[in-house]
């Protein structure tokens, strides 16, 4: 049974419940995390799940590559001539290009995922942006079509709207203008 339950870790390829194999360094997979942390620069949490599954997708594909590498070495080493390479040992090498596919496959659609994540993100924001300036042009649109004042009218709003500036009108005497000092 104990033999048994390591046969994941072989290649790893199968080994989903190990995320550090014997062979590899956790040096490694941290170098990785911190590789795609810097370039993707999650902005939430969510972002943060998805931008680990693009580490853990490409970890997996870096394991599946070095398996097949292996195999094939192994294969070649043993008989240079693929022509003369046995049943078996073209189904093992297609089993581990299998693999390989599989896990760039999931990281395209990792990638893919925070690529979608983002672009929703901004559509929001961009949606938000278009509903405000709609409302601002609704408000203009709504003030050009109030009701036209008489000149009367307009010309004692332009007053108030002056003296609440702090301008004098010119009926009223000038609190500044006072004669000059003389002794």
């Amino acid at each position: 049974m104990s033999n048994s339950s390591k046969n994941a870790t072989k290649h790893g390829c199968c080994a989903a419940g190990t995320l550090i194999l014997p062979t590899e360094s956790e040096q490694d997979f941290n170098n990785l995390e911190a590789l795609y942390v810097k370039a993707y620069t999650p902005r939430d949490e969510h972002e943060r799940h998805l931008v680990q599954d693009i580490v853990l997708a490409d970890w997996m594909l870096q394991r599946a590559t070095r398996a097949h590498a292996q195999v094939e070495s192994a294969l070649y080493e043993a008989s240079p001539n693929p022509a003369d390479w046995t049943e078996l040992q073209e189904r093992k090498l297609g089993r581990h290009i299998r693999y390989r596919t599989a896990q760039t496959n999931i990281l395209a659609k990792c990638r893919k995922a925070l690529e979608d994540h983002r672009k929703a993100r901004l559509a929001e924001k961009t949606a938000a942006e278009k509903s405000a300036l709609s409302a601002e042009r609704l408000k203009v649109a709504q003030k050009k079509a109030s009701p036209i004042v008489d000149w009367q009218q307009k010309l004692r709003n332009m007053r108030a709207e002056a003296v609440a500036r702090g301008f004098v009108s010119p009926d009223e005497p000038n609190p500044f203008d006072k004669a000059p000092y003389t002794k």
